[in-house]
Formats: structure tokens, C-alpha cells, sequence
């Protein structure tokens, strides 16, 4: 666990020692500790087929899936929640494997992914043959169900253009003197560049505009004359100051006679860049967000509607929970999924990537297409099976245009398919503690 996750996240170095005020053997310090806290999950899991069954047992080939399942969903709830690179998001090129997420969601699509590496890993360890094509079998059988799926009509629909903006704007070059100014006018000139197609949706990125709406009279005229020229409205990110001296990351919807309809604000905030997880431990490490204050979370989500538009927004790395999209669109009606994100402060190390395979999930578990807007990348479309329609690569400055769909229709993960990791979370518990007795028992015999 430690080795994977040192090797997963090196770019908590980056982020460390560039906006956390900290030198190179502090940034090195802060991988291991964030790694280490993150290996009890393996380590748990592999405890936990060790105590339930003997060695060559193969009980524990049906053991370590399941426990897996379950610390995954555990790790997107326990210390505030951390669902990076969760097992399912190793599929997200390839939609075919990802169509069951629609009945128990991107935990149980990690059940299937581990399943046929127990299996694998059995037959490899004992050269036997079944345990291969076993392995084999799943996959197999995965993939004709998943084919099923993405050859099923996809029901009524309404189709409308989009424009997603990725000005590749680095916080260096936003915090450099003039910067500011700079950054405005590249994203007011690609949102212009934008609007000329006249799309129904333009989504501007997290972190573009250095200005708030409600400060500044500028930056209100100007998403006011795109609105008018695109004939459509923008989603754009802000900062909310309320009168107890409150701050909220939200995301807003303004058309050409200003705001339309209440914001969302963030419930999740993104640690080491909005918030310090576990202060007593990183209490050396500062809040690396650069913003006026430091940020509030909201107690619950909301939509952003636009006529018969509702979208539910997953401000950068929030739209990794899959509870937050399932409670928007299952609840709240929300018919279309967007996500601004800022990736800039990950450098170049991995995190671009692994954020828009995680982001992708949301899309195949809702039935819904998925819009996300990054601001270095990778900005893409996806639609409601989880293929990507369009895509601007990570580090350059596109305007990604194409097509979106709203979707109705709610799936069985949307109904009622958390069902399952919480039955998975009591099967778990239970072989722990079957554990916990077997190894007593050992013991003391």
C-alpha cells in the first residue's frame, strides 16, 4: 500500500513545496506520512483474508474482492473522504467493462476489476489453468454486458451545443505581477471566441476569472454582452462571501440580464489546497489556496437550473464522490453533470489524468453527459455511457465545442444502488470479525 501510493500521488511533492511554503525534505516527508495513512486500506484487506482462512484456502479468492469493495468505499467517507484512484477508474478508456457502474456504481465495478485479479494472481501463483479462465470468464462475461448496453437505444433525449473553455492558465502566471490581468483577458477573449458559435451551455473553468462577481461591475458587463452574443448562459466559478464572514467556493449560472437562479456552493473541499486534512499531524503545512479566505463546505448540494436545464455541478475534485452526483440527480433532478476544475496546482506528475478518470465514472453510474472544464486539462464531453465525445489534451489552450444531452431516466445506482457497498461494508465487518476470532483462537491454542 505504501509503495502504490507513493507511487500514485507524487505530485503532493509539487503541490508541498511550490504553494505550501515547504522545502524539498518536507514535501518528501508529507508523501510518505499522506501515503502511509492511505496503506492501512490494503493492509486491512490482506489482514483480513490472512485471518479468515488458511494459506491455499479458496475462500479467500471470494475474501479479498469484497473487502476490497469495501475499504474502497470506506476510504471515500472516512477523514473527510479521499476516492482518488479508486480500482474502476483503471477502465475508463475502455466503456465497455464500465456499464455495470449503472446498477452498483464505480465500488462495484472494483469488485469486478479485483475479482479477476484474485483470479489471475491464484492461477498464476499456483500455475493452475481454472483460476485463469475464470478470470477470463468475468471479463468476458462483463464485456457482453457491457456491449448490451452501449448497443441499447438510449431513449429520449434533447440535444443542445456546448463550448468548454481551457485557457492553460498556470497559477505561476496568475500570481506573477500583471498576471491577473493577463489571465481575464485570455479567458474573456476565448469565452468571445466561444459565443460566435452561439452555444446553450459555455462553461468557464475553476480559478479563471481573478475577479468576483459580486466586487466587480467589469466582470458583470462582461459575461452579460457574451450571454447576449451566445444567446445562451455561462457557468462560471466564484467566490460567495456571506454576511457572517463565511466564504463558499460556488459555481453560478449568469445569462445577459445577470445571475440565474441560486449558486452552488462546494461541499468537499480539496485537501492541501482548500483545507490542511488532519491539522495535527500537517500542522506545518499551510493552506495553499490563495483566495480571500478560508473556505466553508456546504451542508448539502443543489442544482443549477436554466429553463428545462438542471445541472449538477462537482466543483474540481468533488465530482470523485459518486454520493454527490447520485443525490443531485436522483433528488434534486439535476439531467446534465458538470465539473470546473483547477488542476494547476498537481504540476505535471499524474493528477490531470487520474482526476478526468475518476470525473468519467459519474457519467455511466447517472445516465447523464458528463461536461468538465479544467483550466490546464483535460477538459472533455462524455456522454451518459461514459465515452468521450470530445476531448482537449492536458497543458493546452482550447475551446472544446460539441454536443451535450439531458437525460431524464434514472438507473438503478441512482434509485437505489448504494445498496450494495453498504451490504458489502456488513459482509466486510463480519469477516473481520470472524477474523479477529480465528486469530485469537490461534493464539491462544
Amino acid at each position: 500500500g505504501l509503495a502504490y501510493w507513493c507511487a500514485s500521488i507524487p505530485w503532493i511533492v509539487y503541490v508541498v513545496i511550490h504553494y505550501g511554503g515547504q522545502g524539498a525534505v518536507m514535501g518528501i516527508v508529507c508523501l510518505l506520512l499522506l501515503a502511509a495513512i492511505l496503506a492501512e486500506w490494503p493492509a486491512v484487506v490482506a489482514w483480513g483474508c490472512v485471518a479468515f482462512a488458511p494459506r491455499g484456502s479458496g475462500v479467500r479468492l471470494a475474501v479479498f474482492p469484497l473487502l476490497w469493495m469495501a475499504s474502497e468505499h470506506a476510504r471515500s467517507f472516512v477523514y473527510g473522504g479521499f476516492p482518488w484512484n479508486l480500482a474502476a477508474h483503471a477502465l475508463y478508456r475502455h466503456p465497455v467493462w464500465l456499464q455495470t457502474a449503472c446498477l452498483w456504481g464505480v465500488f462495484g465495478v472494483g469488485l469486478l476489476v479485483m475479482s479477476a485479479a484474485s483470479l489471475l494472481a491464484a492461477g498464476i501463483a499456483a500455475r493452475r489453468l481454472p483460476p485463469v479462465a475464470a478470470a477470463g470468464a468475468l471479463a468476458l462475461l462483463a464485456g457482453i454486458a457491457g456491449a448490451g448496453r452501449l448497443q441499447a437505444p438510449e431513449g429520449e433525449s434533447r440535444g443542445f451545443p456546448v463550448a468548454l473553455l481551457q485557457p492553460d492558465i498556470r497559477e505561476e502566471e496568475r500570481r506573477a505581477p500583471a498576471g491577473g490581468a493577463e489571465a481575464y483577458r485570455r479567458v474573456i477573449d476565448q469565452a468571445l471566441q466561444a459565443a460566435a458559435t452561439r452555444p446553450r451551455l459555455t462553461v468557464v473553468p475553476e480559478s479563471a476569472f481573478p475577479l468576483y462577481w459580486d466586487r466587480s461591475a467589469r466582470l458583470r458587463a462582461d459575461l452579460a454582452s457574451i450571454a447576449k452574443l451566445s444567446g445562451g448562459s455561462l457557468l462560471f466559478n466564484d467566490v460567495e462571501e456571506r454576511p457572517d464572514g463565511s466564504y463558499y467556493n460556488v459555481a453560478r449560472l449568469a445569462g445577459e440580464r445577470g445571475l440565474i437562479g441560486q449558486p452552488y456552493r462546494k461541499i468537499h473541499l480539496v485537501p492541501f489546497g482548500e483545507y490542511v486534512p488532519l491539522p495535527r499531524i500537517f500542522f506545518f503545512v499551510r493552506q495553499v489556496s490563495s483566495e480571500i479566505g478560508a473556505f466553508s463546505a456546504a451542508a448539502s448540494p443543489a442544482v443549477l437550473a436554466d429553463g428545462p436545464l438542471r445541472a449538477g455541478v462537482g466543483v474540481c475534485y468533488e465530482i470523485l464522490y459518486p454520493s454527490l452526483a447520485r443525490e443531485q440527480v436522483g433528488t434534486l433532478g439535476a439531467n446534465l453533470l458538470v465539473t470546473i476544475s483547477n488542476d494547476s496546482w498537481y504540476g505535471r506528475a499524474g493528477a490531470q489524468a487520474q482526476h478526468f478518470a475518476g470525473a468519467l465514472l459519474r457519467s455511466v453510474e447517472t445516465q447523464r453527459y458528463l461536461l468538465r472544464a479544467a483550466i490546464t486539462g483535460i477538459s472533455g464531453i462524455v456522454d451518459q455511457k461514459g465515452r468521450i465525445r470530445e476531448q482537449a489534451p492536458a497543458d493546452r489552450r482550447a475551446v472544446l465545442r460539441g454536443e451535450a444531452r439531458v437525460f431524464e431516466t434514472r438507473t438503478l445506482w441512482v434509485r437505489w444502488g448504494y445498496w450494495l457497498p453498504r451490504a458489502a461494508d456488513a459482509a466486510a465487518l463480519a469477516v473481520l470479525l470472524f477474523g479477529v476470532i480465528r486469530w485469537r483462537r490461534s493464539r491462544s491454542g
